[in-house]
């Protein structure tokens, strides 16, 4: 351990004595919950009491840490999200409010957390998962609490504006747009209508609705704007390594990687499928949300037919117990732990939905990607792992046996895939202090400075004209106008009397 990272350490332990922490991580998909109680059990070990409400729990009990259970909220949300790779952005945009609704209320409605809101527990900190759940930020003035807003990704435009963190669409791409932070002019000017209608449609159309279930929910009567824009800071699970260099407010924390334990000993079977791969081994998963098993025949099979080509060993995790015409190199399991088989040093591969916490194992442990990205910002994901030089694109409508056993081919014998993976996973890893040392101590100096007002950017106090200086540029045409028609009309006038005195003498010589 460092100096700076042995200093946090003393710091957060002495400086802070053991507070009650209330928590909402309502995300219905596993991979979130993962950073959830990484973060919330490592609050319990030292000290603090933690209540968090999720739809799942953790596996064991842990000291100091209460799970209020919130069951129907995974089955509310279930649907065949390989669908939403074909609908455009816009109403990938509309869609996520109908997902906004569903989350937000199954949440509030249900009757554990309407016991909390009527109880009289204290808590010293709320954090919420942030993502259009913005009803959710309720709990904290319910408890006369500080907000703390946790993102299981990067900087976003659901979220960047509830710290005063501007985002500029020249440099920041939309979550759900296939870009990076260099595009072309017509990235460029499609991410601005994005951005545009994004804005417009959850202003008027998804704000209302959020404002509508605080008021349903909570007996204190209050205003979402108000709540929103008095977060105290904003901790992200990004890094430059795995997203992209963002311009963040002093208030906005990358905290990328922080959920990456040391390896675990893996399952005896999976170790032992592991060590025989001579040639190398390379492993599939589409993470917890989609379903591998869901996809259709004909693509299932074009993936055995790919796989059984391969010297490599390949382990897919599949749904499934069972799959047809499986070839000899393939191990299938409902279950693997990931980032565990990623440490493995014959792990030469990995094929990924593209989802962040996949992403950053990863590279994190320094294994090119093969992207099929789906839905949300996983196309933005594999687009910015493409640009890096550790992964292949390859869009799941042409996944097929031979665009398979290309991008296979192509990862495993350039070897420029690997040796970049590598380069990054250093950079992933050399920081100052580990991301979830960073995390708590953040956390920590919340509660200590009673919500850091201190950090409050002076942008979330300005309307978005006077934050983009619209009113100033109107102001400068306004002036710029004015003294354009004054001085045409002065030039107009003296013309005019230069001419009716020409006229004059005209005249008077004549008579």
């Amino acid at each position: 351990m460092n100096t700076l990272s042995l200093f946090l350490l003393v710091a957060t332990v002495f400086c802070v004595k053991c507070s009650k922490i209330l928590g909402v991580f309502p995300s219905p998909g596993y991979s979130q919950f993962i950073l959830a109680e990484k973060l919330m059990t490592e609050l319990a070990r030292r000290g603090h009491e933690v209540t968090v409400i999720s739809p799942y729990k953790p596996k064991e009990n842990i000291k100091n840490y209460r799970s209020i259970l919130v069951d129907g909220l995974i089955a509310a949300t279930a649907g065949d999200l390989f669908e939403q790779d074909q609908e455009n952005i816009f109403k990938q945009i509309i869609f996520l409010d109908g997902f906004r609704k569903v989350v937000s209320e199954q949440i509030l409605a249900d009757e554990n957390v309407q016991r909390l809101i009527h109880s009289n527990e204290t808590f010293d900190l709320v954090i919420v998962e942030q993502f259009v759940n913005e009803a959710h930020m309720g709990f904290a003035p319910h408890f006369n609490a500080p907000l703390i807003s946790f993102v299981s990704f990067g900087i976003s435009e659901w979220s960047s504006h509830f710290v005063g963190n501007v985002r500029l669409p020249s440099v920041n791409p939309l979550s759900f747009a296939p870009y990076t932070d260099r595009m072309t002019f017509f990235q460029r000017l499609h991410n601005a209508f994005l951005n545009w209608f994004e804005v417009i449609f959850r202003e008027l159309v998804c704000y209302p609705g959020q404002q509508e279930l605080l008021n349903k929910y909570f007996p204190k009567q209050m205003r979402l704007q108000d709540i929103m824009y008095n977060t105290s800071i904003m901790l992200l699970n990004s890094h430059a390594s795995t997203t992209y260099p963002a311009t963040l407010t002093t208030s906005v924390i990358e905290i990328g990687g922080f959920h990456v334990s040391q390896p675990k000993t893996l399952p005896s079977d999976i170790k032992k499928y592991l060590d025989e791969a001579s040639e190398g081994a390379i492993f599939f998963s589409m993470g917890s949300n989609l379903k591998s098993a869901d996809l259709p025949k004909e693509k299932l099979d074009g993936i055995l037919r790919a796989f059984s080509k391969l010297k490599q060993k390949v382990l897919w995790k599949f749904e499934d117990s069972d799959i047809p015409n499986k070839p000899n190199n393939l191990f299938i399991s409902k279950w693997m732990p990931q980032s565990d088989i990623l440490a493995h040093p014959n792990v030469i591969a990995f094929i990924t939905h593209g989802g962040l916490l996949s992403t950053t194992e990863a590279i994190h442990h320094g294994v090119p990607m093969i992207g099929v990205p789906v839905f949300g910002d996983q196309k933005m994901n594999v687009a910015l792992s493409v640009k890096k030089g550790v992964a292949v694109h390859l869009p799941l409508m042409q996944l097929s046996e031979d665009s398979l056993y290309a991008a296979l081919t192509e990862i495993i014998n350039n070897s420029e895939y690997s040796k970049n993976a590598k380069k990054f996973s250093t950079i992933l890893k050399d920081q100052p202090v580990k991301p979830l040392d960073l995390a708590i101590f953040w956390i920590e100096y919340v509660i200590r400075h009673g919500g850091a007002p201190h950090l409050r950017n002076a942008a979330v106090d300005l309307y978005w004209f006077q934050l983009y200086l619209l009113d100033v540029i109107l102001f400068v045409v306004f002036c710029l106008a004015v003294f354009y028609y004054s001085v045409k009309l002065l030039v107009r006038r003296i013309f005019s009397n230069v001419v009716n005195s020409t006229r004059k003498g005209s005249k008077q010589k004549m008579n």
